[in-house]
């Protein structure tokens, strides 16, 4: 190629990369709070707030290094707290990512490579929904290309300023997080492969260089040993399934519709598995340029994937961890698309060459769009809105009502939106003793009329569901629904009054021995309270649902609860004869009931929607029992 094409091809990168730079910068700043923070993002505004000082004593308490937080604080006190701002560190920080990938598989492959893998990296959604997070992925993918790149050029050139370049990225990545590690893991096996023209005395300077990094990060390593030894220990998955999970991730996000077929991941990995073939087909048909290149991006992007599976710390949650693996990925892909863009060249001229690569980019780009649509507008992927959550109850709360945030993060997400929220104290420990459940929650309890839950995370802190035992035994749960991933719950607080038993039977093996109902009046958006005790005469032999119904003036539920016994807690199958069990429900009256006098209904059904008949002193008087009626003002 003469001086006048190459310059041409020249301006032609420049340009794709600038477009590639300017298209990234627009996908990762559209719609960039149109979602709420989340529960790990309420973490990472809460720890960056305060002085430095604060900051470090509270990222030794989190899973996770302090310099991403340290960073956001210097980045809060130009830009300000709000949620564009925040999520701006981290959008600007994906742009910079952009430029290092391009570089990245420049260095690796070729210049047209490189801008091949700018244009792949600013369209794929698992970098732009990192980009839109208040947290660090983002920057540990952007350490991991920076500081491949220093290697490569130190490697190549040994100069004292590359030196330097190694050493800031490296300890940066170590305080970012804790799968940087990997990425110079894979330096290191990169040099104990290749150490011929003077590789031995290259790899003991490295590993001075490491040492030096090493003493950066030793002050942290207490704390990091302690983190590490704290982090949750995940259910095993199949290996062959992780596998599975963390390809389709890196190939199209994490935001695929599950009901895509896995088959067009293939489309992606074609191009990456031709970027592994990069160096054999180079020797074969073209020449010998970089055919190291190959075997160096699968170590960049296989050695996270090796910590994370061989530490037995993989679930679909920290697939975000993989950031650390994406640069290589993408320059895999972007080295297999030039492949095919040269072998049509040779075969088919500049237009055949054009046409080819325009098909082949257009069919691999075909997950990323899926994915990325889903990303913006599929609700499945929105987190979880604790800023809707919290204006919801903002607007619903009365004196004597309390909310309870059982995931001790939630209060720092959830403080966010609303600061002077009337939050309870909630047990601490994980798992919570009986005794400290009693001592934190029954005076906190004491004088309320409703309690607000958003229960997180709660089957990891709690597996015998300690806390939700005993609100059903001292609570009456009224209302329960998934916003989200949080399961929101209503619950009456305060006893009613008793009443002896009414001579009620429900068919022939269940007897009312007493109950008790909330007194009227009522107002609007009260909760009914209704206990009732349940004597057990002979086996149940299906496991029958509850319906408390309040009926309004055309025979239909105006607010209702339908459950098993006991919380769920106790199915009617595994009911005792001679058993006495004390049962609670809740009904949360809607907030624009209207006022007047509304029967309240209870009965069993089975899962086909058969009743349970009712007797009363014998005879039979319907399906439902009518326990009273309550009065709404």
């Amino acid at each position: 190629m003469g001086e006048g094409g190459r310059a041409r091809r020249g301006k032609g990168l420049e340009w794709i990369g600038l477009a590639a730079l300017w298209l990234g910068m627009g996908l990762r700043f559209y719609r960039l709070e149109a979602q709420s923070l989340w529960y790990d993002e309420g973490t990472s505004a809460r720890l960056s707030e305060g002085p430095l000082r604060h900051i470090l004593e509270s990222a030794a308490q989190d899973i996770h290094p302090p310099l991403y937080y340290v960073l956001l604080h210097g980045w809060a006190a130009l830009a300000g707290r709000s949620e564009f701002s925040l999520r701006a560190f981290s959008a600007l920080t994906g742009v910079l990512l952009i430029a290092a990938v391009g570089n990245l598989t420049a260095r690796l492959f070729s210049r047209e490579a490189g801008g091949l893998a700018m244009l792949l990296i600013a369209l794929h959604p698992l970098a732009i929904y990192y980009a839109q997070e208040v947290r660090m992925y983002t920057l540990l993918g952007l350490w991991a290309a920076l500081h491949s790149i220093c290697w490569l050029a130190w490697r190549r050139r040994p100069r004292p300023g590359r030196a330097l370049g190694l050493l800031l990225t490296g300890a940066m990545g170590w305080y970012t997080h804790y799968v940087f590690p990997a990425i110079p893991a894979a330096h290191l096996l990169g040099m104990l492969i290749d150490r011929g023209h003077g590789g031995s005395r290259r790899l003991l300077r490295w590993l001075g260089l490491q040492a030096w990094i090493g003493l950066v990060v030793l002050p942290w390593a207490p704390v990091a040993f302690t983190q590490l030894r704290q982090w949750p220990a995940p259910a095993p998955v199949p290996l062959a399934e992780a596998l599975r999970a963390i390809l389709r991730a890196l190939s199209a996000g994490i935001t695929l519709p599950p009901e895509v077929p896995l088959a067009i991941v293939a489309l992606p990995l074609i191009g990456v598995s031709l970027g592994l073939l990069r160096g054999i087909v180079d020797r074969a048909v073209f020449s010998q340029s970089k055919p190291r290149g190959s075997w160096i991006a699968l170590m960049l992007m296989a050695s996270p994937i090796g910590l994370v599976l061989g530490r037995g710390a993989y679930r679909e949650a920290n697939l975000k961890f993989f950031m650390a693996a994406l640069p290589a990925f993408i320059a895999l892909w972007a080295a297999g698309l030039e492949l095919i863009r040269r072998l049509l060249r040779q075969r088919g001229g500049r237009w055949g060459e054009r046409l080819g690569l325009a098909l082949a980019l257009g069919l691999m780009l075909g997950p990323l769009g899926i994915s990325m649509g889903a990303l913006y507008f599929d609700p499945r992927f929105s987190r979880d809105d604790y800023r809707g959550l919290a204006r919801m109850l903002a607007a619903v709360i009365r004196p004597g009502d309390g909310i309870l945030l059982y995931a001790p993060g939630q209060v720092d997400v959830f403080t966010y939106y609303w600061p002077d929220a009337p939050l309870l104290p909630a047990p601490l420990r994980r798992p919570p003793p009986l005794e400290e459940i009693q001592e934190t929650l029954a005076p906190a309890l004491r004088e309320r009329d409703r309690l607000f839950v958003l229960w997180y995370g709660e089957r990891e802190a709690d597996p015998e569901g300690r806390v939700e035992t005993w609100l059903d035994a001292h609570a009456f749960r009224a209302e329960e629904r998934w916003v989200g991933r949080i399961r929101f719950a209503v619950y009456g607080l305060g006893e009613p009054d008793p009443h002896p038993a009414p001579g009620v039977q429900f068919g022939e093996a269940i007897q009312v021995d007493g109950y008790g109902i909330t007194p009227s009046p009522l107002r609007p958006g009260d909760v009914l309270r209704v206990m009732i005790r349940w004597r057990v005469r002979a086996p149940v032999s299906i496991a029958y649902k509850v319906f408390v119904h309040v009926q309004g003036p055309d025979g239909r539920p105006v607010a209702q609860t339908d459950r098993e016994p006991l919380g769920w807690h106790r199915p009617t199958t595994t009911w005792r004869p001679g058993e006495v069990l004390e049962d609670r429900y809740g009904v949360w009256l809607p907030p624009t009931l209207a006022p007047g006098r509304y029967p309240v209904l209870i009965g069993f059904y089975t899962p086909d929607g058969q009743h349970l008949p009712v007797f009363r002193h014998g005879q039979r008087v319907g399906e439902a029992w009518e326990i009273g009626i309550i009065e709404v003002q």
